[in-house]
């Protein structure tokens, strides 16, 4: 009775091991195929997108001004860094609204929309 109930103990005990590992692998492979993901919320995707374009500004018109005050020039350099600061600021709330805000360099939308495509009808398969 006793190694009864220890077989019993040790079957479940595999079959939890399986199910854990098997659910382990599909977790990894959908977190590999995963790519930058807008923000769920409105708020939140507001945010991001008011925090590039500030951040932006911010950082062209002070290194514009940094270098004015260094060169001792008129503020010439920071009116064209705050342009320069306001297009990088553009630029990233773009990258932030295609979904490519995490992607450096090249990216080839059909490629990675293949390989999305393709994990997730592994994943379908595997429910």
């Amino acid at each position: 009775m006793v190694d009864e109930d220890r077989v019993a103990g040790q079957t479940r005990v595999a079959d939890l091991s399986k199910r854990i590992a098997e659910f382990e692998i599909r977790q990894q492979e959908k977190r590999r195929y995963r790519k930058a993901k807008l923000p769920t919320g409105g708020m939140a995707l507001a945010g991001r997108v008011t925090t590039e374009l500030v951040a932006g500004v911010v950082v062209g018109t002070f290194i514009g001004w940094a270098l004015d005050n260094w060169l001792g020039t008129t503020p010439t350099l920071m009116v064209v860094f705050f342009f320069l600061g306001s297009a990088a600021g553009m630029m990233n709330v773009w990258r932030a609204l295609t979904g490519q805000g995490m992607a450096a360099g090249f990216v080839n939308e059909k490629s990675s929309q293949a390989d999305e495509n393709k994990a997730n009808e592994q994943n379908n398969g595997r429910d």
